[in-house]
């Protein structure tokens, strides 16, 4: 288990609340998450999971509440452009369907965003892209196609592309969701490795085995709120909440 630095939040979000048409999704969460704070995001089907993720990375607006990254108050509704790409930068997503460039090879879906958004000399994308695929053990295809790829690498080539923005905290959306079960081992160990590194991240996953050996903190979620959270002993061995317990006993927890 990672263990929390206990330092000032890298990401924090206050009373966000989030409708779509009459139907309310987040109902006043809050939380913050300090750097090497690795949280994992549990709960049913429907209950704000992913709603939250794209708040926090303003890929979705939220009706009321405030967000702040590295400090700055990210919550305008609109968003200058320094402080879109400081977002951008600063907060990494890696979604349940990889999302890669079908017509770029690898090694560009990973260049592309560094060199348009951040400026950098293409050399230096180039650099630093082999580096983060040796990280997730795919460095031999950096040449090869999306369509190439098994569902596992996809995904690991999702997480290298993200992190090639050098970002200080990580969203995983059920990056495992859409894989085979033999290929849901390789994307875990990736993350286990990004824990073990000190990265930031918050992951929403039903891969309780990974919420309760990797994170140092797990949220629950039920009908937009959190409804429960604490350490992984806590919220594993001791739920408080029913509601917990009896989603805890749809995975024989």
């Amino acid at each position: 288990m990672i263990v929390s630095s206990g330092a000032a939040p890298v990401l924090a979000c206050r009373n966000l609340h989030k409708r779509f048409a009459d139907q309310p999704v987040l109902q006043g969460v809050s939380a913050s998450f300090a750097k090497g704070d690795v949280v994992s995001v549990i709960g049913p089907s429907g209950c704000g999971k992913s709603t939250l993720l794209r708040c926090l990375n303003r890929l979705e607006r939220f009706d009321q509440g405030s967000l702040e990254v590295m400090g700055r108050d990210l919550s305008a509704r609109r968003l200058p452009w320094g402080e879109r790409r400081l977002l951008r930068r600063q907060v990494g997503m890696v979604f349940q369907q990889f999302n890669l460039f079908p017509h770029l090879s690898v090694l560009d879906n990973l260049t592309l965003a560094p060199h348009r958004i951040l400026g950098l000399p293409l050399a230096d994308c180039r650099q630093r892209a082999r580096q983060q695929l040796a990280l997730v053990g795919l460095e031999d295809r950096a040449h090869a196609w999306p369509q190439q790829l098994s569902g596992g690498q996809k995904q690991r080539v999702a997480i290298a592309r993200a992190l090639c923005m050098d970002p200080a905290v990580m969203l995983f959306d059920e990056p495992t969701s859409a894989l085979d079960p033999e290929l849901v081992g390789e994307v875990l160990a990736v993350l286990r490795r990004l824990a073990e590194a000190g990265m930031t991240m918050v992951v929403v996953t039903h891969e309780m085995r990974f919420a309760r050996e990797v994170s140092n903190r797990v949220l629950f979620l039920n009908e937009g709120r959190v409804e429960e959270e604490g350490s992984p002993d806590q919220v594993f061995t001791a739920p408080r909440s029913g509601r917990l317990r009896t989603f805890l006993g749809r995975f024989g927890v």
